[in-house]
């Protein structure tokens, strides 16, 4: 048994990846498997923490906006999140169904459960197929999802858990990748254009207020205009940081699903760690800066 390092404290059979197991390991749990639904749960709470930070900077770029308007309207349409409460629900949701696979993967055992096991796969195909998890999402992700769903309805009675791995891989990875895509490949893409813009549009309304108090030589209002533009700055980079890295986990989990298909001995702990670390210091992150701010 090959130990790991992490704080998820997971463990490798390595029996389970190899294509001639010893009848020992026959029922034993795959450590490693487990993996991949512990990560996907991670990556939910992950998506939580960084959509609502999003929503928070939408609204307050949204609320200035409102004010300098002079409307004296106010309805909840006027603040429109940076990702509506039903798609965040709807990422949820697929972050859900990813970690409902990587469940029945960590019951795959080396041999003489595969034909078994089969029959979940297809049941949980049958579910994405009728479920709402596609629509609402971006388009790649529907498909990701629609050609996942068909993979798992397809599946003929295996030998081991590897033959599953394999079949499946190819649309896993179609649809971590979608996922990822989504949130955005750069600053100008997906969730982080969003962001990016939203935090540009803030950004200004810091450059136009100096400029005024610059004119005016009010030297004290120059320095707080200042102090809350950088403020702003390191909330952007920490936010759209935060983006880079789900996608970056994002990804890194479709690595590591190949890897196992493959018969690499990678471990899913590897990505579940990085995951952890991450969203660790994303948190720690956005503490310091509210503190900052606090102490303004």
């Amino acid at each position: 048994m090959i130990s790991i390092p992490s704080g998820a404290k997971l463990r490798i059979v390595v029996c389970l990846l190899l294509p001639t197991v010893p009848s020992g390991c026959a029922t034993a749990p795959s450590a490693d498997l487990t993996g991949f639904g512990r990560a996907a749960s991670t990556l939910q709470t992950d998506t939580t923490t960084t959509f609502a930070e999003a929503n928070r900077l939408t609204r307050s770029v949204e609320v200035d906006r409102f004010v300098r308007s002079g409307a004296i309207g106010l309805s909840e349409r006027r603040f429109p999140a940076a990702v509506p409460p039903e798609v965040a629900a709807k990422w949820r949701g697929a972050l859900g169904d990813l970690a409902r696979y990587g469940n029945l993967l960590a019951t795959l055992t080396g041999r003489g459960r595969g034909g078994v096991q089969t029959d979940a796969f297809r049941e949980l195909g049958v579910q994405l197929n009728a479920g709402p998890t596609a629509a609402g999402l971006d388009p790649g992700v529907s498909a990701g999802f629609v050609t996942l769903a068909g993979a798992l309805v397809d599946l003929r009675a295996q030998s081991s858990a590897r033959d599953i791995l394999r079949r499946t891989d190819p649309e896993v990875r179609t649809l971590l990748t979608a996922m990822a895509d989504a949130v955005g490949r750069n600053d100008s893409e997906g969730l982080r254009g969003t962001v990016a813009s939203n935090w540009a549009m803030a950004l200004s309304v810091h450059q136009r207020a100096y400029a005024a108090a610059a004119t005016e030589k009010a030297d004290a209002r120059q320095r707080q205009i200042v102090s809350d533009y950088l403020a702003g700055i390191d909330r952007r980079d920490a936010q759209l940081a935060a983006l880079a890295g789900l996608r970056a986990s994002l990804l890194g989990l479709a690595d590591a699903h190949t890897a196992a298909a493959n018969g690499s001995r990678r471990p899913f702990g590897e990505v579940l760690k990085d995951i952890n670390d991450r969203l660790d210091r994303t948190e720690t992150t956005y503490r310091a800066i509210e503190k900052a701010g606090d102490a303004r």
